[in-house]
Order: C-alpha cells, then sequence, then structure tokens
C-alpha cells in the first residue's frame, strides 16, 4: 500500500497543481506586468521540473543511485525556482487587490522557508512538522481551484 498509493497520491497532487497555476496564468497572463509573469513562469517551470523529480524518485528501483540522485538534484533546482515563483506571483496579485489568490501563493512559500530555517537551527516540530508545510499548499490548492471555479473567463476563450 506505501509503495503503491502513496507515490500515485503525490504525482496526482503534483499534477493537479501544475495544472491549476498553469489555468490560472493563462487566465490572467493578460492582465498580469511582465515581471509577475516571469515569477509566474518560473513557478510553473519549477513545478514541472517538481513533478519530473518526483517520477524519477518514484520509479527507482531498490538499488537505483543515479535516479535518485538525478530527482535529488531535480529537486534542488525546481525548488528555489517554485519557491520565488509563488512569492513573486502572489505578491502580485495582493498588489492588484486579489488579497485571497495573492495570499494562497505567498503564504505557503514563506511558511515552508520559515519551517526549513527553524528546522535548521534546531527547533523540533516532529509531530506536527509535515503538516506544517502539507496544510498550507492544501489551502493554496483549493483556493486556486475555488478561484477558478467561481471564475469563467477561461471557458469564454475556447
Amino acid at each position: 500500500m506505501q509503495r503503491t498509493l502513496r507515490p500515485g497520491l503525490i504525482i496526482s497532487a503534483n499534477a493537479l497543481l501544475l495544472v491549476g497555476l498553469g489555468t490560472v496564468l493563462r487566465r490572467d497572463s493578460a492582465s498580469m506586468s511582465r515581471l509577475q509573469r516571469v515569477f509566474a513562469f518560473s513557478a510553473l517551470v519549477g513545478a514541472g521540473a517538481c513533478l519530473l523529480g518526483t517520477l524519477l524518485f518514484t520509479t527507482a528501483g531498490t538499488n537505483d543511485i543515479g535516479r535518485e540522485l538525478t530527482a535529488f538534484l531535480i529537486w534542488a533546482l525546481a525548488i528555489p525556482l517554485i519557491l520565488l515563483g509563488l512569492v513573486g506571483w502572489g505578491t502580485g496579485y495582493l498588489r492588484a487587490d486579489s488579497t485571497r489568490l495573492g495570499a494562497a501563493l505567498t503564504v505557503p512559500p514563506v511558511l515552508a522557508v520559515a519551517y526549513i530555517g527553524l528546522s535548521m537551527a534546531g527547533i523540533d516540530f516532529s509531530p506536527v512538522g509535515r503538516l506544517l508545510l502539507i496544510i498550507p499548499t492544501s489551502g493554496m490548492a483549493l483556493v486556486v481551484g475555488y478561484d477558478l471555479w467561481t471564475d469563467n473567463t477561461v471557458a469564454d476563450d475556447g
């Protein structure tokens, strides 16, 4: 169960988040500043690379060190792109008075960096550590989905 269900759920969640963020970028690209589009694109590139790293890692065999190392290197490049991209993208929405979407894109990366920094400083979050990363990211996905659900301008483009 752990070896089949969990990787499938992780890959599906990454793919759905990538699709949702890509749809928001497609919908709002015309009204964004150039800098906000750059941040959004870097967040999408990072999310796509993170999905690739996750696919590589979950399909690696028990002694496939090369594939696992490649996945870790991809993650090491993808995570800064995601963090900086989401903060820049969300800040653009906050400046444009789209508070809900701006906060949803900005808060999870800030909390993730704070969590990692505090963990490196020796503060232990063992019972709830992963929840501090999962809950804000899940909230971001819900807000992005809700925003796309309530705004039908994407359907009008087709």
